[in-house]
């Protein structure tokens, strides 16, 4: 690669990653207000022995439907109750999700400039992956799981009937709480972010050894 398309490349990246660092920094300041001052939202799974009922061709009646009951995933909760917990939970999750975006873009800034002066970067990239998928994976993996226990928190302040519960009368709607379920916490997590996270820690340590052997192999000669 020649000197000129190597400065354009650089300059390139350079430039995008900061545009994605001053965007995610942006974007950060209205989503965590937005959590903190507005409507608390929450998406959970209705438990219900009531059937939707609906038509495909206008000509289906409730007498006619043989379901015993349905569960709704998706179901959305919105209130305007304080909720410190579950908004101060929620908060948390988003943080870490942004930490990624920020920590990636700052890394490739850091990258370009110390490239476009000519300066050493193998050390600030293994320690600058390693610190980037360490966070991918803690967002990938914990993230979801805050999520989930915001709703389940800020259901029983709001009073809800839970399904499983004792108190909740047969037949009645309740909301589902899988929080503690370890197959539905395996499901939350993010695979993809995961898989990221685990990659970009693997290449860091991969740039570390090689930077050791490099520096040996130099002490030899």
């Amino acid at each position: 690669m020649s000197v000129t398309a190597r400065t354009t490349a650089l300059i390139t990246a350079l430039i995008l990653g900061a545009l994605l660092l001053i965007g995610s920094l942006i974007g950060a300041v209205p989503a965590i207000a937005g959590i903190v001052g507005d409507l608390w939202n929450g998406r959970a799974d209705l438990v219900t022995d009531g059937t939707p009922l609906i038509p495909i061709d206008g000509t289906v009646h409730p007498a006619e439907s043989e379901a015993d009951g349905a569960s709704y995933s998706g179901v959305t909760i919105t209130a305007d109750a304080p909720l410190a917990l579950p908004r101060s939970l929620q908060v948390i999750a988003a943080v870490m999700n942004i930490l990624v975006i920020v920590g990636g873009s700052l890394l490739v800034v850091m990258l370009a400039m110390r490239m476009l002066r000519s300066r050493p970067f193998a050390r600030l990239l293994s320690w600058g992956l390693g610190i980037v998928g360490v966070i991918a994976v803690a967002a990938a993996a914990v993230a979801p799981q805050l999520e989930a226990a915001a709703v389940d928190v800020a259901v029983r302040e709001l009073g809800f009937a839970v399904h499983g519960d004792s108190s909740t009368a047969d037949g009645a709607d309740s909301i589902a709480l899988p929080l503690w379920d370890p197959l539905w916490m395996l499901d939350r997590v993010d695979i993809p972010l995961l898989l990221i996270g685990i990659v970009m820690g693997v290449v860091g340590l991969l740039v570390a050894e090689g930077v050791r052997l490099q520096k040996d192999t130099e002490g030899l000669v």
